[in-house]
């Protein structure tokens, strides 16, 4: 019997990437486009389309059918219509787009879920949760998302809003957070978040730091250099992200008592000894009994994680059918 074969999509706030995947999960071909967030969600869709045919005609070249399409959003989403519900506060006016119509033009199946779920769902599969069976994912990037594997099944809750971890609140008096919440993780946590803390600390030292000269072009890859060279300013917001996202993961732990965590995202990607301190830091603030044995892994399928789950969800979900 032949191989079955999806397209996966994961729409993320700065990119869209995509995949055809088999039902093994090897990866065929693959595609990135930058998401024209600035132009709204009717340029969103016509992106999406353009890359989904695509990678559809290029497979049917090499012989491969398509069965299905996968896509990954942020923000919840319904499975049986594929509309978005939930606020999706990185891609303004993406509440309400109806996913599966996206892509009716193609006469496939369409499936879709939340894009932290659908990483969950990959690395489960094939990548760092493989053969556990209590894990959290997640992932740090423009904003922060997660994904609840409960006895070895991907827990999406009774509405499919399950795993939104940057929206827990860790401080109910604090900033304000894009999604119109107070004390949001991802207020304090998120790359973004992160970039600013670095302005305004970068700025009240009178730019008496190696960051100075980079002013509102900073990046990631920038402040994790800085601080390889010791730089006072990068190690303050390092540490100041390390107790944010520790005292949300804490929590967390705390209520679900995982096995593992995984971290995907830009931020896990630049620097290969942040994980070890935020683990140190998670097993300081949750309970002794809920981290006994509990480790934190990076993602093993970086980032295609997101599209190889979105593949495979397809794949699984119209298996019987």
């Amino acid at each position: 019997m032949r191989e079955r074969h999806a397209l996966g999509i994961d729409l993320g706030a700065s990119q869209i990437k995509s995949g055809i995947v088999s039902e093994l999960g090897k990866v065929r071909f693959k595609k990135t486009y930058p998401t024209p967030v600035a132009l709204g969600p009717a340029k969103i869709v016509a992106t999406l389309q353009e890359l989904a045919s695509d990678l559809i005609i290029l497979s049917r070249r090499h012989g491969i059918e398509v069965w299905g399409i996968g896509i990954g959003s942020p923000g919840t989403v319904e499975f049986k219509s594929g509309k978005v519900l939930g606020a999706s506060p990185n891609i303004p006016g993406w509440t309400k787009v109806n996913l599966k119509k996206t892509f009716q033009k193609f006469k496939l199946p369409v499936c879709a879920a939340n894009d932290a779920n659908l990483m969950a769902l990959a690395e489960l599969r094939l990548g760092a949760a493989k053969g556990h069976r209590n894990v959290v994912c997640f992932t740090v990037g423009t904003g922060i998302g997660g994904g609840i594997i409960i006895e070895g099944k991907l827990y999406q809750g009774a509405y499919h809003a399950a795993g939104e971890l940057g929206h827990t609140s860790i401080n109910f008096s604090g900033k304000s957070c894009r999604c119109g919440r107070i004390g949001c993780l991802e207020a304090y946590a998120s790359v973004p978040a992160m970039l600013d803390t670095a302005q305004a600390l970068i700025s009240e030292s009178g730019n008496r730091s190696l960051l100075g000269k980079y002013k509102s072009s900073l990046t990631l890859t920038q402040l994790f250099g800085a601080l390889r060279l010791g730089d006072r300013i990068a190690r303050q917001v390092i540490n100041l992200e390390i107790e944010y996202l520790s005292s949300g993961l804490a929590n967390l732990v705390n209520l679900l008592n995982p096995e593992l965590l995984v971290a995907g995202g830009g931020l896990v990607e630049v620097s290969t000894s942040f994980l070890r301190k935020l683990e140190i830091r998670i097993k300081q603030k949750a309970f002794a009994s809920a981290t006994r044995n509990l480790r934190v892994s990076k993602a093993k399928l970086g980032n295609d994680a997101g599209f190889i789950g979105a593949a495979l969800f397809c794949l699984e979900s119209t298996k019987s059918k």
